[in-house]
């Protein structure tokens, strides 16, 4: 086959290629090609085959590809097709979605069969994926495909996902026409080391500029050489009337027109939180929704009634993600129904956001770091886009990065007015945002440290608590001191590389001109080397004190005596003592260096300025450990507290894995007298709030006097009766009395069974990370393994890694552990088999369970029921939660612990659950049916519709 001969523009040659497996030099061989030609744009040729690898299909590589053996037995063999493949592909640029594996193993073929390897440009477009398109939540060829909308039905199909990767590079060639001259410049400034030639479409791209220049986008500005996105101005709502709220259904769908459905029970959600603030005068009001309700709108829409115009809501909820979720979803919803009206605006910690400043001077710098550079271009095109400076939008974990570090932000109170990007900066615009905002979105971890800020941003202001289960634990984390001694040793680390005379760049030559300063360099440089010292006789201090054996999820954890603890930090310790005037020297020596710096400011370099500024950052997270020693000090000296510290680590050969954490187990009204007294009216929302009508469980919890709160519980929104089954497995090993042996044998295979049987996204929730690796190990032993995609917790990623691949799956098992149990939004057929593996009651030798099992005995209580019950209840409720997200969802869950029926406790686990969801006790085996037949004929009944 020739390629079509084109008048002009470049021709890129995309292809996929499916394979026997990855090592071609270990014989695995080519089963497939796909393969477009693009010009200007088009498809101007395309080709595909199947290939005879001359050499058995592996079964996972048939069920990855759906190529058997048989289906090659008649296909030509490579060495046919290699010269025509050379004649196709010359004078093209080669593109593949991941080019170092497609280009290298095309080469190696085509060497075996007698021809020369491809002498042409190569370039990757998962690399131009992840500059171009800095915000993606992956960067999969089926998950890219989804975002842009290309048809892929066929993934790991070589001439599906070659049309696939085409349509992408045509978008990406796109944007990269649009980018602007200026950002260009600075990323072809950037020596980028990318895959294969990469890099020379930003090179080509930009030489074409010079021959045709670019106006900038009308929503770009330039500021300081840094090509910026324009914030978008806050619309303030003109009059200062309230708002007549609608609380009938007549008027309610008045409201909607189009957009919206009227929900019964929302819309008594809704009516019930602005009686409750109006008639009854309320101060706290407490609902259950559950999911379906639409409980985001539920609250958001009475509360704007009670508030507009000069009123604000604060919405605080569990996690960042949430956030995200509450301005993407329930605050879109509520601008349609009330055109300006809305003004939101997102509030996190100062570390999240990008310092644009730092962020600049970084670019002064080609660091030897590749992925720091990488992570400056990836940063510069996204500041195309971002109006907000939130790092989480480019999906990256911050905390494992340590650039990211260097360019987050510090607050405001480091920012200088005088600094060339002070109007720019994301932290100043997010204070302007807040004075004219009536929605200020916040997380609970950010809620309890900065209460009073939030309280004061207006005199009327109502608190939201969405999911308000999780408050309680928020606060206790936010009292919690954390010290990792790896932390310390890298902060220490990277100082003395930046006073290094070999580094690249280094204080001792930047201020080798000036005696004085190169003085206190030199003493700086003995003080990093005094600091190494002493945290390595610091963990070896701490490391005698752990005599204990791993737990189920295979860490060390060692409770700490108080009195042994205060004696090691004090500043009469001899190491503490030393540690403590190292520290203060180090401080003292570059706040001198630091003067002399401003002193001589017109001698410096931005390069220089982001040497300093490194340095700074990472004085700045040695300065914080100290103070975290001298907050623990402060936290054990306190009288009628209830501290309790402990040592964490992987294993006892992880030296670098010591962690020392703790705080107080209970803070006494913290909630009542440091967050609630800020705001004028508080309303605490959740899904799964309570275990049971009478339970004082979350009252105490949430420090709440049950008097004083009004309730509102709503019924569930689904068909719990048609759409969802609970089966208890009654003949199951009871976990606290058989073997682990005994369990995890009948766990894997029951698990194998049901999976097989019913042929369905399946979720399996388990207690422990232990025993999902156990688990996992077993069931690669059985015939599920090569059947279907089995994803695991802590083997095969994060959590969030894992829900993105589940999510995109289809058939897939998943293992998850205690962060899967709620949290995760699985509609549809996304999810329809939930499997509990054991009832989630906290582990009972878990030493902080013991403390606050005791510290309940000492107030007369019974830890079981008043504490340990209902927390379980609450956690299984949320797990069942996972099944039915959408009015069509279907599914089933299945229980595979015995106590569920078998303990009084179990009685009151089930009637915590939907009164409408059919729940039966069966033996194993009839179970498997149940489940299976009931998925079937739901899936019948969605067929027939």
């Amino acid at each position: 086959m020739r390629k079509k001969q084109a008048d002009h523009g470049q021709i890129y040659s995309v292809v996929d290629l499916e394979t026997t497996g990855t090592n071609v030099k270990e014989g695995d061989r080519i089963i497939q090609i796909g393969c477009l030609l693009i010009c200007d744009g088009e498809i101007i040729n395309r080709f595909e085959t199947k290939v005879n690898p001359l050499k058995p299909i592996p079964r996972s590589i048939t069920q990855l590809t759906g190529i058997s053996s048989h289906d090659v037995e008649s296909a030509p063999v490579f060495d046919d097709l290699a010269p025509m493949l050379t004649s196709m592909l010359a004078d093209t640029v080669f593109v593949a979605h991941n080019v170092n594996f497609d280009f290298p193993f095309l080469n190696a073929e085509l060497m075996a069969a007698g021809e020369k390897p491809l002498q042409i440009p190569a370039i990757d477009t998962v690399t131009l994926s992840q500059l171009l398109y800095p915000n993606a939540k992956s960067y999969r060829l089926r998950d890219l495909s989804a975002k842009l909308k290309i048809e892929h039905d066929q993934p790991h199909s070589a001439i599906s996902d070659a049309e696939a990767t085409a349509q992408l590079l045509v978008d990406l060639l796109a944007r990269l026409h649009r980018l602007p001259t200026l950002t260009l410049k600075k990323l072809v400034k950037m020596e980028l080391v990318l895959p294969q030639q990469t890099k020379l479409l930003f090179e080509r791209e930009l030489r074409q500029r010079k021959l045709k220049p670019q106006s900038l986008s009308e929503d770009l500005y330039v500021s300081h050489g840094l090509v910026l996105h324009k914030k978008r101005p806050l619309t303030i709502s003109e009059g200062d009337a309230r708002l007549t709220y609608p609380m009938t259904k007549r008027q309610k769908i008045r409201l909607y027109q189009d957009q919206l459905v009227y929900r019964p029970i929302q819309a008594k959600m809704m009516n019930a939180i602005y009686n409750f603030f109006t008639r009854d005068k309320a101060r706290q009001v407490m609902v259950e929704a559950g999911t379906g309700v639409g409980k985001t709108l539920g609250y958001l829409l009475p509360l704007t009634y009670l508030t507009v115009p000069n009123g604000k809501i604060i919405v605080s909820t569990a996690t960042n993600l949430l956030q995200s979720q509450l301005l993407t979803q329930g605050i879109a919803q509520l601008k349609q129904l009330l055109p300006g009206k809305i003004n939101a605006v997102t509030v996190k910690g100062n570390s999240h956001y990008l310092s644009i400043s730092k962020f600049a001077h970084s670019l002064m710098v080609n660091e030897d770091s590749q992925l720091s550079q990488f992570l400056k271009a990836k940063i510069l095109i996204w500041l195309l886009q971002t109006t907000t400076g939130d790092l989480e939008e480019l999906n990256l974990n911050a905390q494992q990065i340590p650039y990211l570090s260097e360019v987050s932000h510090t607050g405001l109170n480091n920012l200088s007015a005088d600094d060339p990007f002070y109007r720019d900066d994301f932290l100043v615009s997010r204070q302007r945002q807040l004075r004219h905002a009536n929605v200020v979105i916040t997380n609970h971890a950010y809620l309890v440290a900065h209460a009073a800020e939030l309280g004061a941003l207006a005199n009327e202001t109502y608190l939201v608590v969405d999911e308000a289960q999780n408050l309680a634990i928020n606060s206790q984390r936010e009292s919690r001191q954390q010290i990792s001694f790896n932390q310390l040793r890298i902060a220490i680390n990277q100082m003395q590389a930046l006073t290094n005379p070999s580094s690249n760049a280094n204080l001792a030559e930047l201020f080798n001109a000036f005696p004085i300063g190169a003085y206190h360099v030199e003493l700086i440089r003995k003080d990093l080397s005094a600091l190494k010292d002493l945290v390595e006789q610091l963990t070896l201090a701490f490391l005698t004190k752990v005599d204990q054996q791993p737990n189920l999820d295979g860490f060390i954890e060692q409770v700490l005596v108080n009195g042994e603890l205060v004696i090691m930090l004090d500043s009469s310790n001899p190491l503490m003592e030393s540690f403590e005037q190292a520290t203060a020297s180090l401080k003292l020596h570059f706040t001198t260096l630091q003067h002399l710096f401003n002193d001589h400011a017109e001698r410096w370099l931005g390069s220089d300025r982001y040497l300093m500024n490194q340095f700074a950052s990472q004085l700045s997270h040695l300065m914080t450990i100290e103070a975290g020693f001298q907050a623990i000090r402060a936290t054990l000296e306190k009288k009628d507290e209830t501290p309790l510290f402990w040592l964490t680590m992987r294993s006892r050969s992880e030296r670098s894995t010591l962690v020392l954490t703790g705080g107080n187990l209970t803070v006494n009204h913290f909630l009542r007298e440091r967050v609630y007294a800020h705001f004028n009216r508080q309303l605490f929302v959740g899904a799964t709030l309570f275990t049971s009508n009478k339970s004082a469980f979350i009252f105490d919890q949430l420090d709440l006097e049950r008097e004083k709160v009004k309730i509102k519980r709503l019924p569930v929104a689904f068909d719990y009766e048609h759409q969802a089954r609970f089966l208890m497995a009654m003949d199951a090993p009871s976990p606290t009395e058989a073997s682990d042996e005994t369990v995890i044998t009948y766990l894997s295979q029951t698990i194998a069974n049901l999976a097989e049987a019913t042929n369905c996204q399946t979720v399996v929730l388990f207690n422990s990370l232990q025993t999902i690796e156990r688990v996992y190990t077993k069931l690669r032993q059985t015939d599920l393994f090569n059947q279907r995609d089995i994803l695991a917790q802590g083997i095969n990623g994060n959590r969030d890694k894992l829900l993105k691949q589940f999510s995109t799956g289809q058939n897939t098992v998943l293992l998850g552990a205690a962060s899967f149990w709620e949290g995760i939004d699985l509609p549809a057929n996304q999810l329809q088999l939930l499997i509990i593996t054991r009832l989630p009651f906290e582990a009972p030798n878990r030493f902080e369970n013991q403390a606050r099992c005791e510290l309940l005995k000492q107030a007369g209580k019974n830890p079981f029921y008043h504490y340990e019950l209902p927390q379980a209840i609450i956690r299984l409720r949320q797990g069942v939660g996972r099944l039915l997200r959408t009015p069509t969802d279907n599914g089933v869950v299945v229980v595979l612990d015995p106590r569920i029926t078998t303990k009084r406790y179990g009685k009151t686990m089930q009637n915590a659950l939907p009164p409408s969801l059919n729940k039966e006790s069966l033996m194993t085996s009839e179970l498997t049916q149940k489940a299976a037949a009931f998925l079937t004929q739901q899936a019948r009944k969605v067929n027939e519709k």
